[in-house]
């Protein structure tokens, strides 16, 4: 008799185009098919990622709150746990704060085990937030997920978890998909504006304040006095966009920086850039981190969250202090003008995702993880 596929309910907010989103299309999308039935639960709103997940055959349901914490919202939680029960949920995920708090109250009605997750050190969360994940949810969650050693080590101080209870997986990337190999790098670069012989300097990312555009606008400042040529490329959206491009103009940048946009393409995107800056002030575990790396691009990234879980200064990548936009230049300059340096820190880089970040990897992990949770 064939055994029951597990069914792996996931709840999130939204499913814009962003890194716990992405993080979960490519987890449901490569879910062993034959083991494992998921589906996932948008408590606002779908996105493109819903799309991507439904073009693999997962099942999206967006259930459309409208507002997190109010009366409609509480009626939801009724029925959401009257749909748990009903489609017989082995395990629900739950990704990011608020769905850890809507989702395990849920689970708990219906009798489903809940693992939740953390994807940052903390700044998504306001001081009642915290209170209400750390005094309620915590008691009563299955298992907790941390990104990082580094978010991790932060988990561990928060109250009502077991340290039996905290998981740590690590994002991981398909180095199938991201590789430079067969890339077209120079279509790419004339698409965005690029010239041939200038040093191409990107940075991915919602354009939000704990990513640290604007300190890379300030050291695109100072990397453009010693290296003139250099160009400095924006990948994403965000509320800050129209803050940052009147910086840069402020800071004499003009056509030195390009904004992208959004793109459903980023290997095609990444194979038009020379260097991949990651300025953030907080950080779990870097998705666009992780794929410059698998990208063989020299990464330059603050000294925070999970980045120094990744990069080793000096032999996988660069180190540089948060918020410091001169050593950022200093760092920056230094491999604008040497391409041996690039070439070396990049085929290290992917070297060692390969080897010991990779997506294959990481799902199993996870399917690890769901059958001991939904056995015990």
């Amino acid at each position: 008799m064939t055994a029951r596929r597990i069914r792996v309910a996931y709840l999130i907010d939204r499913l814009q185009r962003a890194g716990a989103q992405a993080h979960l299309g490519q987890l449901v999308s490569r879910l062993d098919g034959g083991g494992f039935e998921p589906e996932v639960l948008c408590l606002l709103a779908g996105g493109p990622v819903a799309e991507e997940m439904k073009a693999h055959g997962v099942a999206v349901e967006v259930l459309g709150l409208g507002r997190l914490y109010g009366p409609r919202a509480l009626a939801e939680l009724f029925r959401l746990a009257r749909r748990l029960r009903e489609r017989r949920v082995d395990v629900l995920h739950t990704y990011l704060v608020s769905a850890n708090i809507y989702g395990t109250i849920a689970a708990r009605m219906a009798g489903v085990p809940v693992i939740t997750s953390r994807r940052d050190t903390g700044f998504s969360r306001n001081w009642r937030l915290r209170l209400v994940e750390e005094r309620l949810i915590n008691p009563l969650v299955d298992r907790v997920v941390a990104v990082s050693p580094a978010v991790a080590e932060l988990t561990r101080r928060e109250h009502g978890i077991p340290p039996e209870r905290l998981v740590t997986i690590e994002n991981g990337v398909d180095v199938d998909v991201w590789t430079p190999e067969g890339q077209p790098r120079a279509e790419a670069r004339r698409e965005l504006g690029l010239r041939d012989d200038g040093v191409a300097v990107g940075v991915i990312g919602h354009l939000s304040p704990v990513k640290g555009h604007a300190d890379f606008l300030a050291a695109a400042a100072r990397v453009s006095e010693e290296a003139p040529s250099t160009r400095f490329v924006f990948v994403g959206d965000g509320p800050l966009r129209p803050t940052l491009h009147a910086l840069a103009a402020s800071l004499g940048l003009g056509d030195r920086v390009v904004f992208a946009g959004t793109r459903a393409d980023m290997p095609r995107v990444l194979s038009a850039l020379d260097v991949v800056a990651v300025p953030s002030h907080s950080e779990g575990m870097s998705n666009a981190l992780l794929e410059a790396m698998a990208m063989a691009l020299p990464v330059v990234a603050t000294r925070v969250g999970g980045n120094p879980d990744v990069v080793r200064d000096g032999e996988t990548g660069r180190l540089v202090a948060p918020r410091d936009a001169a050593d950022l230049a200093r760092v920056l300059v230094e491999l604008v003008k040497d391409a041996k340096a690039r070439d070396s820190l990049g085929r290290a880089a992917r070297r060692h995702v390969a080897g010991s970040l990779s997506l294959s990897g990481m799902v199993a992990r996870y399917q690890e993880l769901y059958r001991g949770v939904a056995g015990g």
